[in-house]
């Protein structure tokens, strides 16, 4: 037993030392984080695509502060910060599973390693998803109070703008119009350094410079990031068949409203009866699924989904609901040309991430429905990591 802790504790500390490494060696999008905060540090401005083409800073301006104090150290030091910080990110996440959702040691052990290649693709991306999926589990609580706590969630599922989205899920008071207008406050608050690097410091051409750069993806990347296997989102993969080109911003924002509407109403009927928590991984996960533009990494949204899931395939005598859950997992984490060759790149193309998030959201569904008698132990590994 205490060979096995070991043997798991070895691992989870070599998988961290690995992320950050990755994260180090490429983090392509952390570049472009870093980059505006030096730029914007020496007093150019946030946004332009003239001078950054497609690695054009595309995130809103009360985004910027964050990023400011990386702009002040070397890349290389800021990445093996960032890294780091994207670790810290994922053992918070995971420590919410325990806290929240009583799920064991032996069980998210497991769902890290299934997940391990949306880990590593977030890694080299050097993106922020973690720290809002951190962020967004840990500042949630089923009723909207308003505190400081629901700033900071709003803060941070509005930094991709689309994932605003579960948002819709939170009991809402009539208390709703004043926090939003303190809200708009703070991010204004937020987005004062961007405006002070616009010529003569003017809000308005902020927010022009900030859509013509958060639109500029069509425009800037290749057609297979923006309509092809690098877009799971139903949105981009609706617009795919439909052969709009990319360069089409507007039905992006359309389908993803739409999207957003259907998959919003269907969450919000379905789920009334189960528990809080199980409501709000379910709309974290459905946050990519509705994304115009989520790429892989904003599939780390479903691991709370996918770490519940699996806990319950292993409690629960439902072959239903195991048989949705297990190819779901399989979808979201294993889909690739990697693992599947020509069949792989078949599911790159049609979406497979988000068809999986969807059959296990129903395998959630059907274990509240399925309640039985569960095993009172889980496998020796649970005492051991």
């Amino acid at each position: 037993m205490k060979t096995l802790k070991i043997i798991s504790a070895l691992i989870l500390l070599t998988g961290g030392v690995s992320l950050v490494r990755s994260t180090v060696s490429q983090g392509t999008d952390f570049y472009v984080f870093w980059n505006a905060a030096r730029l914007t540090l020496q007093g150019e401005p946030l946004y332009s695509i003239a001078r950054d083409a497609g690695m054009v800073f595309k995130y809103p301006p009360w985004l910027l502060p964050f990023f400011l104090p990386f702009g002040l150290l070397s890349v290389e030091n800021a990445k093996w910060i960032w890294g780091m910080i994207e670790v810290l990110s994922l053992a918070s996440i995971v420590r919410w599973l325990q806290v929240r959702l009583r799920i064991k040691p032996a069980i998210w052990f497991t769902a890290l390693l299934i997940y391990w290649g949306l880990w590593i693709v977030h890694a080299l991306d050097g993106q922020f998803s973690l720290m809002m999926l951190a962020l967004a589990l840990w500042a949630w609580s089923p009723q909207a109070n308003y505190g400081v706590k629901f700033y900071g969630l709003a803060i941070a599922l509005s930094s991709k703008i689309f994932t605003v989205f579960p948002l819709a899920g939170l009991r809402w008071s009539k208390r709703m119009l004043g926090a939003l207008i303190a809200l708009g406050l703070v991010v204004s608050g937020l987005s004062l350094p961007a405006i002070y690097t616009q010529p003569g410091h003017n809000p308005i051409s902020l927010i022009k410079d900030w859509k013509e750069a958060a639109t500029s993806a069509g425009k800037l990347l290749s057609p297979i990031q923006v309509r092809g296997r690098s877009n799971p989102g139903l949105p981009g993969y609706t617009l795919q068949l439909l052969r709009v080109p990319a360069e089409n911003s507007k039905a992006d924002v359309l389908a993803a409203l739409i999207f957003s509407l259907i998959l919003g109403v269907a969450w919000w009927k379905l789920s009334r009866s189960l528990k809080s928590e199980l409501q709000w991984i379910g709309w974290l996960a459905l946050t990519p699924v509705v994304h115009p533009l989520p790429w892989w990494h904003l599939f780390v949204f479903t691991f709370p989904l996918g770490a519940y899931v699996l806990n319950r395939s292993y409690l629960d005598r439902s072959i239903q609901a195991k048989a949705l859950g297990v190819l779901g997992l399989i979808l979201i984490t294993i889909s690739t040309e990697k693992v599947w060759g020509k069949f792989g790149i078949f599911l790159e193309l049609n979406a497979a991430k988000s068809w999986g998030t969807l059959l296990c959201l129903s395998a959630l569904l059907h274990f509240e429905k399925s309640r039985g008698p569960v095993p009172s132990s889980l496998p020796s590994l649970s005492k051991s990591v």
